[in-house]
């Protein structure tokens, strides 16, 4: 009986020295994986090939190598929270669900012929990607980068949260005439590259504007008509996909007088015919 305990406990004591033989080399794996610059089970067969975050590193910080571009396919919470962060023209672009056909055609249009590297968070996402690419004949280089960002982030390469736009500028007239439709053009940019929506504030008795989206560099042209004289404050933001806003920018707008009055009309041909006449009136109406 004693022999058979012991036979059973040297046993037990085997299998459990083959499970931690297995986990230490799972381990060893993991950290090859973050550091070896060394490319860990290619699949270049198959359509794409796996690069570690210390290879994707070096191409994206040398631009003799040609142009890659990392493409980050997690959600809009994780983007906006932290992605990859490397020096322009390689600077991460954004498709969230790509590995789910979300946009994809428009996706294989606009990056056909070149060089992308697809993350995620761990590595899953962005091989689903990958495999829906090639079987759609992309006719550019996949790398899937082993690890996503979590590898990346444990490697000690740098991250960044999405960035708010620029404050707008505002291009248009700062004075009119009551019952008039004027134009205003408002731009900005954004580092990002995202699309830019503006809100608007006419700060008359109109209710506020949400204009959008445009593609970054777009300008919007939006227009606007008063309908009392007064002095009002043009109001404009701008807001991301991602919800992070600018600071507000501002044009002072005056409209000193309206057509249905005559006797206003009638000063306006006064003013136009003796441009340099009657200072303190001219001041008084806000002219």
């Amino acid at each position: 009986m004693r022999k058979k305990i012991i036979a059973i406990l040297i046993c037990m004591l085997l299998v459990m020295t083959t499970v931690l033989i297995i986990e230490a080399k799972s381990v060893i794996s993991e950290e090859n994986l973050i550091k070896s610059d060394v490319v860990i089970n290619p699949t270049l067969a198959f359509g794409y090939s796996n690069i570690t975050v210390a290879q994707a590193w070096d191409l994206l910080t040398n631009t003799s190598n040609g142009i890659q571009i990392p493409i980050d396919v997690r959600y809009d919470s994780e983007w906006a929270a932290a992605h990859i962060d490397t020096p322009y023209p390689e600077n991460a672009q954004h498709w969230p669900s790509l590995q789910n056909g979300e946009n994809l055609s428009e996706f294989m249009d606009l990056y056909q012929g070149k060089e992308i590297i697809l993350y995620c968070k761990t590595g899953g996402r962005s091989k689903t990607a990958a495999n829906l690419l090639v079987e759609n004949n992309f006719d550019g280089i996949i790398y899937n980068m082993l690890g996503g960002i979590d590898a990346w982030i444990l490697a000690g390469y740098p991250t960044k949260a999405n960035s708010p736009p620029s404050i707008p500028t505002i291009n248009g007239e700062n004075k009119g005439k009551v019952g008039e439709e004027y134009q205003y053009t408002l731009n900005t940019t954004d580092i990002d590259q995202d699309d830019i929506y503006y809100y608007v504030n006419w700060s008359d008795n109109t209710p506020d504007q949400l204009a959008g989206p445009y593609h970054p560099g777009e300008a919007a042209i939006l227009s606007h008509i008063w309908s009392e004289k007064g002095t009002y404050t043009l109001k404009v933001k701008a807001r991301d996909k991602y919800n992070a806003e600018s600071d507000w920018a501002t044009l002072t707008i005056t409209m000193p007088y309206s057509y249905n009055k005559p006797i206003l009309q009638f000063l306006e041909l006064l003013f136009q015919r003796f441009p340099n006449a009657f200072p303190i009136l001219r001041y008084l109406l806000g002219y």
